[in-house]
């Protein structure tokens, strides 16, 4: 997808899941170096700032949602390429947030490169919050059941906190980069929205350490009610297992070859045999009850 919208002071041009044409367009058109098309392509790419001869690159990375890979919450790197003439943004996928973008958001380049970075921060703080909401329902679920289902989600959440920290980190530099660019933050209501992103992002990282730290101790709370229901299991299968031995132990002490009380006479041996068995069972159930191991 390639589209083209002319401003008053510059042309933005979006291209959004690039094919091999819209690369070659970017290269012969706008003279985009191959170097730097080749880093728009890299999905691991860090948030940064270069700065070409004929122009500059900005990448940051959004929240996006995915189920084609391992995590289904990620991030995607966002890359903006500005000149004198044109705002070029470039993304692997296609960044909802750029629709977002109001006419009167666009009146300079700078203006539009703070507000596109300013929706993002506002992104992660929405993502996060759909990422709380699956926790809890997890959390509750858990509750009622232990099923590995829900704790594979949480472990999948713990990894887009982890994703989403080095992102926002990242973000917040290529931010103070931003700041110290001669002539980029130079009227007031451009700085005005560079802090006010500044602050999105700082409290995104705030809501992603507590969240990891609620999701840590959701975890470790589990874990350990896993562990207890383990040993209480194992206790019951070893109790069962001495009650179980008694009647093997009399069974096999008269199937001996040898001369045992009573075998002249098979009902009483069958009685005897039968009341010894009850007595150590009954005994045995009866301490099992006092000690309370169940």
């Amino acid at each position: 997808m390639f589209d083209t919208k002319k401003l008053k002071t510059f042309s933005w041009v979006n291209v959004g899941n690039p094919d091999h044409e819209d690369f070659e367009r970017l290269l012969n058109e706008y003279k985009i170096d191959e170097d730097t098309i080749s880093d728009i392509l890299d999905m691991d790419e860090q948030p940064r700032i270069e700065i070409e001869d004929d122009y500059k690159v900005i990448i940051v990375r959004f929240p996006i949602t995915n189920r084609e890979v391992d995590t289904t919450w990620h991030t995607e790197p966002l890359s903006i390429i500005y000149s004198s003439k044109h705002v070029i943004t470039v993304c692997r996928k296609r960044c909802d947030m750029l629709d977002k973008i109001k006419d009167d958001e666009m009146n300079s380049r700078e203006t539009f490169i703070l507000n596109i970075i300013w929706y993002i921060a506002e992104s992660y703080l929405r993502a996060l919050k759909e990422l709380n909401k699956k926790v809890l329902a997890s959390k509750k679920t858990l509750q009622e059941r232990i099923r590995k289902q829900e704790l594979m989600q949480l472990l999948e959440v713990e990894n887009a906190y982890t994703l989403y920290m080095a992102s926002l980190k990242g973000n917040l530099t290529v931010m103070d980069k931003i700041d110290k660019m001669r002539g980029f933050v130079k009227d007031e209501d451009n700085q005005e929205l560079a802090e006010d992103t500044r602050i999105e992002f700082n409290q995104a990282i705030e809501v992603v350490t507590s969240y990891s730290k609620m999701l840590k101790s959701i975890k470790e709370t589990f874990e350990s009610v896993i562990n207890i229901d383990s040993n209480t299991y194992i206790n019951r299968l070893t109790v069962w297992n001495i009650i179980l031995m008694v009647p093997s132990v009399l069974v096999g002490y008269y199937g001996m070859n040898m001369e045992l009380p009573y075998t002249e006479n098979a009902h009483t041996a069958i009685v005897i045999f039968i009341s010894i068995m009850i007595l150590l069972i009954g005994y045995g159930l009866y301490t099992i009850a006092r000690r309370r191991v169940f």
